[in-house]
């Protein structure tokens, strides 16, 4: 073998194990419900003040059923609060994610005993309470929470959010069921908002935000009027 053919050889290998090292395997995250999973809410849908950041699923309209932990972990914050997620608890897994649990009803007992004795000895109803890792620990399958209407919610549902644990950035939690949910209508754009940004452009003269329809023009989209 040439000095020539040993080093392309070389080179090759190593690009094989970059790429390996550069597509880790999928995370696995079971459904929070043994019933069949259908939406109320999708992630990235526009609300009065903000962008949906996570998936709302039914319940069935009824509360008090069984969420199950979607993946091994352990509780890392629990909020109660009057309104927004009302009460939610967040389960950070070991494969870099967090899971967001909101409008629950009740906690497991393990949870709700901890967050109990935090309210009675602040002499608080609202709590923001970070645990120390694996203070609470499930595995994936056990019931953390029965699902509610509490906080900002206008029916039973929960709404569920994955979290990239080191940054905070949220993740459309459909990625992971594309098999659990059956949906046979393709979405379709209606409409764009433009936000031009602060000091460094404008749309149509003006820095406030503009909202126009778009049009299907054969297999492009074109912007119509207001």
């Amino acid at each position: 073998m040439t000095l020539r053919n040993y080093i392309i050889i070389v080179a090759l290998g190593s690009i094989f194990t970059v790429r390996a090292q550069e597509e880790p395997a999928a995370p696995v995250f079971r459904p929070p419900f043994d019933f069949p999973l259908t939406l109320s809410g999708n992630f990235g849908e526009l609300r009065s003040n903000h962008f949906h950041g996570g998936v709302d699923f039914k319940t069935q309209g009824e509360v008090g059923k069984p969420i199950h932990c979607i993946a091994d972990g352990y509780v890392s914050r629990v909020l109660v609060t009057p309104g927004g997620y009302g009460q939610a608890i967040f389960i950070t897994h070991p494969n870099g994610y967090t899971s967001v649990y909101g409008h629950v009803l009740k906690f497991a007992s393990a949870v709700a005993k901890v967050v109990e004795e935090y309210q009675y000895r602040h002499e608080t109803f609202a709590v923001d309470l970070k645990f120390e890792p694996h203070q609470v620990s499930f595995k994936a399958g056990e019931i953390i929470a029965l699902s509610g209407n509490e906080g900002y919610s206008f029916g039973p549902h929960l709404h569920m959010e994955i979290r990239c644990t080191d940054t905070g950035e949220l993740i459309d939690p459909l990625q992971f069921y594309t098999d659990k949910i059956k949906d046979t209508t393709p979405p379709r754009a209606s409409m764009i908002m433009l936000y031009p940004q602060r000091g460094a452009g404008v749309v149509e003269g003006s820095q406030r935000k503009n909202p126009y329809l778009l049009l299907l023009w054969g297999n492009r989209f074109l912007l119509g009027g207001k």
